[in-house]
């Protein structure tokens, strides 16, 4: 795929470690407060503890039985070695073991499991968490389990794990709720976690984040806001989100926790890191709150929501070589359409990709294709803002498109679809 030649490192789910349920749980807490207004609670020797320490001790003991470890299992078939051998090599291989009449092993079914967190969001008791750690067990393009798979959740303190369906999936924004199949089993204590206005989030400041990372069920670390608005793909979808960044450790297993500030809010749903190496080097991203706020309405509403798409893969000229740019007569705005999906709206409005491509300093670069340089008369500058555009719409609205092909300009009409990865 091309990327626009952005270096890329390795983005990692956090949502692959299957999580324990096990740990403890503190009620009748009075509501968490700022840190300078924290009830004073001794220490060793009778040393009071540091205010910030009040204050994550304060957010902990209220929300930690609010996060769930989330278990996906799923069977798979028993696998026939012998399906496509012919009956005379079927009665060779019959003389090394006991095999029945269709000549399978008798191995048990081979099992996929994954895991990660989740938080009560609502009084509802409504569970959010990343997508990636139940999609899994769902049926193709939807919101109900495989016939071979289950998911539970596990609160803190408790051993018994409870089942879950999947009320709303986003799979563009990576986000799903979950519900309890039986509600009234959820824990007195297992309150909503308010969720913060992302917009107010500032770097330095404090966070919290509670999950279940490597089976380690309640873990809590703690760092700071390192950067906001950093933009990256969603490794499920590749759709931009701009992301909170914090250095808090999380690991895989943290997938779909919440990130909480000093005032116990979830200013982020904990769902990627960033590993070059393979390896946590303090590089984590959560999705801000401000676009779970946006997407719960879809996510309440049911279903697999899956944002409208045009259906290509672009890169932006302004990352061309000037020098190749000229070359080449190609404008210095505007995306090169460098691959069209199949049966997509740019396919049936026939949008040409690129035909080769051109090495120019150290590396490929795809020409031969439709340019688009302006949606619905307003100029594209890059791939950037025309994503932008696209992922403001819904499936049924329609765009004007402004293409050139060798230097040929004309205008094309699509309707937006939602196109299957």
């Amino acid at each position: 795929m091309w990327r626009g030649g952005k270096a890329l490192a390795v983005s990692i789910l956090l949502g692959v470690a299957v999580a324990a349920g096990a740990g403890f749980s503190l009620v009748g807490l009075d509501p968490v407060v700022k840190a300078s207004a924290a009830p004073e609670i001794m220490g060793i020797d009778g040393q009071a503890y540091l205010a910030y320490e009040r204050n994550t001790i304060a957010i902990v003991d209220r929300y930690s039985p609010s996060v769930v470890a989330i278990n996906v299992t799923v069977k798979g078939q028993r696998v026939n070695p012998f399906e496509n051998l012919p009956p005379e090599l079927r009665q060779f291989f019959r003389q090394f073991g006991p095999f029945g009449p269709d000549m399978r092993f008798s191995q048990p079914q081979q099992m996929i499991r994954a895991a990660g967190s989740g938080f009560v969001v609502n009084e509802q008791g409504q569970i959010v968490t990343n997508y990636h750690v139940v999609a899994e067990a769902l049926q193709s393009g939807s919101t109900k389990l495989k016939p071979s798979a289950s998911i539970t959740v596990t609160f803190m303190g408790k051993e018994k794990d409870l089942p879950v369906k999947v009320v709303g999936a986003d799979q563009s924004y990576d986000l799903a709720l979950l519900q309890l199949e039986q509600p009234e089993e959820r824990p007195a204590n297992a309150i909503p976690i308010p969720l913060a206005d992302s917009e107010d989030v500032k770097v330095g400041e404090k966070t919290i984040a509670i999950g279940n990372p490597f089976r380690l069920n309640s873990t809590v670390t703690q760092g700071i806001v390192s950067a906001v608005n950093r933009r990256e793909e969603a490794a499920v979808s590749g759709v931009p989100i701009d992301f909170i960044q914090t250095d808090a450790a999380i690991n895989p297993g943290n997938s779909g926790g919440p990130l909480l500030n000093s005032r116990g809010q979830v200013i982020g749903v904990n769902d990627q890191i960033l590993a070059p190496h393979g390896t946590f080097v303090g590089i984590g991203l959560a999705i801000p709150s401000n676009l779970l706020k946006a997407r719960m309405d879809e996510l309440r509403q049911g279903g697999l929501v899956k944002k409208a798409r045009i259906g290509i893969q672009i890169m932006s000229l302004s990352e061309y070589p000037e020098r190749m740019r000229s070359f080449l007569k190609l404008p210095d705005h505007g995306v090169m359409v460098v691959a069209v999906a199949e049966n997509s709206p740019a396919a049936k409005a026939k949008l040409q990709p690129a035909q080769y491509a051109v090495t120019g300093d150290g590396r490929q670069w795809p020409v031969g294709g439709d340019i688009i340089i302006a949606v619905n008369g307003k100029p594209i500058a890059d791939a950037e803002q025309l994503q932008e555009l696209v992922y403001s719409k819904d499936a049924g609205d329609t765009l004007e498109l402004t293409v050139l092909h060798d230097n040929e300009k004309r205008t094309v009409g699509l309707e937006l679809a939602v196109v299957n990865q």
